[in-house]
């Protein structure tokens, strides 16, 4: 068992959750204030994070894979 890459697929698996609660106190403080900013910038935040938590979460996947393998 490789235990670097074990302790590197929690740190990218806490990342994904840390950022993902981030992504979801953003949107809170948006909605709140609705007409400070253009709904396509919202948009494009948001499928920015998106995709940012997805590649934390495969890169987790893939180190957890290849400590076991």
């Amino acid at each position: 068992m490789d235990y670097k890459s074990l302790f590197y697929s929690f740190l990218f698996a806490v990342a994904a959750f840390a950022y993902y609660i981030l992504h979801k106190l953003w949107l809170n403080n948006i909605k709140e204030k609705e007409g400070a900013f253009f709904k396509p910038d919202i948009s494009l935040k948001s499928i920015t994070d998106w995709i940012i938590i997805i590649g934390f979460a495969i890169a987790s996947i893939i180190y957890f894979i290849k400590a076991f393998g």
